[in-house]
């Protein structure tokens, strides 16, 4: 008697697993929202299918349409309601919504007073990107204790889990590495967290574990761009040890552990100085951009005593422009000819330079004021006003975090970690 509700009863429940199946397997199938609506046709309190479809329209970039179909979802408060929370919480996040999904993670918390870890966690996310990263940081860490009580089979993901929100949001490497020596102990078959986690080691002056764990890597996958750069670093932090001709006290002088990750960080998010460079390019105001000179060749560039990078792009800025780049001075960049001739000058007379130490300190000029004072790039890879009769004062961690500020203050996206 009841054959055929049984039978179109399976018919609905089949086409509902294979539309997820397909999105499982190519989430832009066109035939995803054709069953789904079959589906909901059929039975309309699987609006789970609602969910199907926006995910399907997130996966073909229409963003708008996605968002609707959630916020629809969420306005009937069915059983379908965190979920569809969840999923909008998700989406606004990855395009940098953040005080949306610092919102909706709160709802889902709020609907789910029992917790569940991974939400947390994505609040905790939220939390970082909208402001307050350290209020962030310690809720992922109570997102792991949480993790430790309620789900242990899955604890290991949590350690994993952690480890990675706190690379991608801009952590220092001193919180990163505990983070990730637990996350790696528990997966030691995780190459991204091994190689990272090495890189902290180089930061922490402990050459001698990350070349270990860059080698595990390598052995693994000997292909690993990162982890071959790496070992070439840890290598070159031991091998003046190993001739007895340096100390790791000389790479502490140096900031050669902070250079390190440094590298590492800019390689990971492409935020490096060539790569700010070009994304000024796409932002620079027309006055400035008229101050700058024509880029210089790349092997003159190579062989100037500049920043070869910058010299390349532009080899230097007329004099009285500085302010233009909107940075409260009046610094304009140099040319190679000027930092070549101001080279000669205080080898010539070093006296007359009693700043500049040519043989025992590490510098490259990129500014000046005309007015006695410069931009350079010291010790630890951070830029540095110096000026006649003054210490000298931090202005940026790097040249490229310095660019990457005038990219932000004309207009153009923070691709930095945490930013």
């Amino acid at each position: 008697m009841n054959e055929p509700l049984d039978a179109e009863r399976a018919a609905i429940m089949r086409d509902k697993d294979l539309a997820w199946e397909l999105y499982g397997f190519q989430p832009e199938h066109p035939r995803i929202p054709e069953l789904a609506q079959s589906v909901l046709a059929r039975e309309p309190s699987f609006t789970g299918m609602i969910i199907l479809i926006a995910l399907h329209r997130e996966e073909c970039g229409e963003i708008d349409e996605a968002r609707r179909l959630l916020q629809d979802l969420m306005g009937r408060r069915d059983r379908q309601f965190v979920n569809a929370v969840k999923k909008l919480r998700d989406l606004e996040f990855s395009q940098r919504n953040y005080g949306e999904a610092l919102r909706l993670a709160e709802i889902v918390l709020r609907e789910q007073p029992e917790g569940d870890w991974l939400d947390l966690m994505d609040y905790g996310s939220a939390q970082i990107f909208t402001g307050d990263p350290e209020a962030g940081w310690r809720t992922i860490d109570e997102a792991v204790e949480l993790a430790a009580r309620t789900d242990a089979d899955h604890y290991g993901d949590a350690l994993g889990q952690r480890a990675t929100r706190l690379l991608v949001s801009g952590a220092s490497p001193e919180r990163f590495l505990p983070a990730a020596q637990e996350a790696v102990e528990a997966d030691p078959s995780e190459p991204l967290l091994a190689t990272t986690l090495a890189y902290a080691y180089l930061y922490a002056y402990r050459a001698e574990e990350a070349e270990a764990l860059f080698r595990r890597v390598l052995r693994e996958d000997p292909t690993d761009g990162p982890a071959h750069g790496g070992l070439t670093m840890a290598r070159a932090f031991l091998d003046p040890i190993e001739r007895g001709v340096g100390t790791m006290d000389d790479h502490r002088r140096a900031g050669s552990g902070e250079l390190a990750w440094r590298i590492l960080r800019d390689q990971m998010f492409e935020t490096g100085l060539v790569e700010a460079l070009a994304a000024l390019d796409e932002v620079l105001p027309d006055d400035l951009a008229r101050s700058l000179r024509p880029p210089l060749g790349r092997e003159a560039a190579r062989e100037s005593g500049g920043e070869w990078k910058v010299l390349a792009w532009h080899d230097g800025q007329e004099p009285g422009t500085g302010g233009l780049w909107g940075a409260g001075d009046a610094f304009r960049l140099m040319s190679a000819a000027e930092i070549d001739e101001m080279d000669d000058a205080i080898e010539s007379d070093p006296a007359a330079w009693s700043q500049w130490d040519m043989k025992n300190e590490y510098y490259t000029q990129l500014f000046t004021d005309d007015a006695g004072a410069y931009l350079i790039e010291g010790s630890r890879g951070r830029l540095y006003r110096r000026g006649a009769g003054e210490p000298d004062r931090e202005v940026a961690p790097s040249l490229a975090d310095w660019v990457w500020d005038r990219v932000v203050a004309f207009g153009g996206a923070d691709p930095r970690p945490g930013a």
